[in-house]
């Protein structure tokens, strides 16, 4: 592989606002490179177009492969947050093309598993490892558990949570039985089990955590002992990214943002970065008939801070203009586990609905779909969401990062001030015309550029392209990081890693 510092562009991902990456990120021995800082946008996608096209025509002709795919949780259709979401839409391109194996953690007390038949049908092969039970004695073991690995190790709270070790035990038994071409972990948190050492691995980063601005604090909720937890768990974030990336063999992100945070962190590992905007199983168009006049919504889960500070911006400053702007407007805000500073911008025309069984029926209520994101890494699903289904979306430049563009504007709306965004609004909801043209240009730009299956061609550009540039006699990544025979972490391997994490964040430095 070579040594030169890259990153791998498998799409046409723009950021509405250019902004110069990283330098170890720019270049490319194809001739390559990010736009510069104040080119337009159709100049800086056209640049983009040769590689992407060149490297996806190669892997159309790709034979079938046996994929390993391992997430934290089951794909769904209708889930409370994007992961599974995005790991829905991931499986439905590789399976109309490849054999996969799924590996997953189910909970016990729920039908997930029944909802998970219809990929049986479609030739998934459906490996799935029950949770611990949350009842009885079997509820205290797994706190026991998870609290002890989390004092005893130097994993995130996220990542502890998500393990299980029976899915340890599942891993090693298909890696001994049978042979994969590629291994795809979907989600940092599948970081803490051990993989095959022999298999080409790509890592799908959804977000890279940076350091956060001061006075960030979790939630109203949290009080002093949380937050002091919550601050310990955040500073794990870094040495446990910096070690989880140099096991893959590819990492791929969502955004240019998150891909030149990476180079940022870690330099050397830039040449593995590429960015592949995730897709959607393009879902029916909402009925018309079912909105609501003057109805606006908001979507997010509220564990995730971003959405938070979103959703309140959204409440105290927005609003207000719009009220002024557009009498008789009215806000749906949705979205699991609402704090406190949520739940009190519920008033006469602000409805804080909370977690709802589903979100495509909240979503066709609503006149436009607003996405005030100011803070955060990744890619918005809300965004692609509301865009497949119809619905004329108003959010930010950091709300559209990571969708594709190949040549004019976006089709949704871009603004960063309040005052910018109500206008917006405003003009929308005044407009049944302006709100059906923008909702139907933004369908058929999903269903172009980010259905399922052209994401998962875009993964497949990935491993395309990992394979050229490997030699024959080259092997993957050898070292991949994993957990203990029994399915607890080696204590061993965890001082190993902490010893080389502290070496690998002094030379970053």
């Amino acid at each position: 592989m070579s040594h030169r510092r890259c990153v791998c562009s498998l799409a046409v991902g723009l950021s509405p606002r250019p902004w110069r990456p990283h330098p170890a990120l720019v270049g490319w021995q194809s001739g390559f490179s990010f736009p510069r800082s104040g080119a337009s946008s159709t100049r800086s996608s056209a640049s983009y177009m040769g590689f992407s096209s060149m490297v996806c025509l190669h892997s159309a002709e790709r034979e079938t492969m046996n994929i390993l795919l391992v997430t934290p949780m089951p794909p769904q259709a209708q889930p409370t947050n994007a992961v599974p979401l995005v790991t829905h839409a991931l499986l439905s391109g590789l399976a109309a093309r490849h054999r996969v194996t799924l590996v997953t953690a189910v909970d016990p007390d729920t039908a997930e598993p029944d909802t998970l038949e219809h990929w049986r049908s479609a030739g998934v092969d459906l490996q799935l490892v029950r949770r611990t039970p949350l009842s009885g004695i079997h509820r205290w073991q797994r706190r026991w558990r998870l609290a002890s690995t989390w004092l005893a190790d130097n994993y995130p709270w996220r990542t502890v949570w998500f393990w299980e070790p029976g899915v340890q035990q599942r891993l090693d038994r298909l890696s001994a039985e049978r042979p994969f071409d590629l291994l795809v972990v979907d989600d940092n948190a599948g970081g803490i089990y051990r993989y095959p050492a022999t298999v080409p691995a790509i890592l799908i980063e959804h977000e890279v955590r940076r350091s956060r601005p001061a006075g960030w604090v979790q939630d109203e909720r949290s009080g002093w002992v949380r937050w002091a937890l919550g601050e310990i768990d955040w500073q794990r974030w870094r040495s446990y990214q910096l070690n989880l990336w140099q096991k893959f063999d590819r990492i791929q992100v969502f955004t240019w943002r998150d891909a030149s945070a990476i180079a940022a962190m870690a330099p050397p590992l830039a040449e593995r970065v590429c960015v592949n905007p995730f897709g959607i199983a393009l879902p029916p168009p909402a009925d018309l008939s079912l909105e609501e006049e003057k109805t606006l919504a908001f979507v997010g889960g509220f564990s995730h801070q971003p959405n938070v500070d979103a959703a309140r911006w959204l409440g105290e400053e927005i609003m207000p203009l719009l009220r002024v702007r557009c009498p008789g407007v009215r806000l749906l805000i949705v979205g699991s586990d609402p704090p406190q500073g949520i739940a009190t911008l519920a008033g006469e025309d602000v409805f804080v609905l909370g977690r709802v069984p589903e979100i495509e029926p909240v979503l066709a209520r609503a006149a436009v779909l607003l996405a005030p994101v100011r803070i955060g890494g990744g890619m918005r699903m809300k965004v692609l969401q509301g865009m497949a289904l119809g619905k004329p979306v108003v959010t930010t430049t950091r709300g559209a990062e990571g969708l594709l563009l190949d040549q004019g504007q976006l089709p949704l709306v871009i603004t960063d001030s309040a005052a910018a965004i109500a206008d917006a609004v405003a003009n929308l909801l005044a407009s049944e015309e302006a709100r059906w043209q923008l909702g139907h240009r933004a369908r058929a730009f999903v269903a172009e550029h980010h259905s399922a299956a052209a994401y998962a061609r875009r993964l497949e550009a990935i491993y395309g392209e990992l394979q050229a540039r490997m030699s024959p006699n080259q092997r993957p990544v050898a070292d991949r990081i994993g957990s203990g025979p029994n399915g607890h972490p080696h204590r061993a391997q965890t001082r190993a890693r902490q010893t080389q994490g502290a070496a690998n964040r002094e030379h970053y430095r």
